[in-house]
């Protein structure tokens, strides 16, 4: 393998959500985000890696809709099954601070290796 980045799996699958917590509510969003619901996450097979990421001021284009973005790398052999694995975590806690109808999911995979 010649990019430790893809964990020597083949192509990097990115499971990306973007998120907004319920107005008033952002403290306890971002608790049960990080300490609940990523840890949670991981224990999914299929999903490798988790990593939040905040909206900061500056930005190069006005107008976001979402302020959090979450980024899971999952098994790039195995989207399928991965996403399969996910709808059976029922067992899951959802939190009542995140916005749901604002929630958006996309996957992307990689198109070559990480260029430095």
């Amino acid at each position: 393998c010649q990019n430790p980045l893809n964990r020597c799996l083949g192509m990097t699958t990115l499971y990306m959500v973007k998120s907004n917590p319920v107005a008033g509510k952002e403290d306890a969003y971002n608790r049960w985000y990080s300490d609940v619901h990523l840890p949670e996450v991981l224990r999914i097979d299929g999903f490798q890696t988790a990593q939040r990421f905040k909206l900061p001021p500056r930005q190069v284009q006005p107008n976001h809709t979402h302020t959090y973005l979450a980024i899971y790398q999952i098994n790039s052999n195995d989207v399928d099954g991965t996403l399969a694995n996910l709808s059976k975590a029922t067992w899951m806690n959802l939190s009542d601070a995140i916005d749901m109808t604002s929630l958006e999911i996309d996957i992307y995979q990689a198109m070559g290796d990480v260029q430095s």
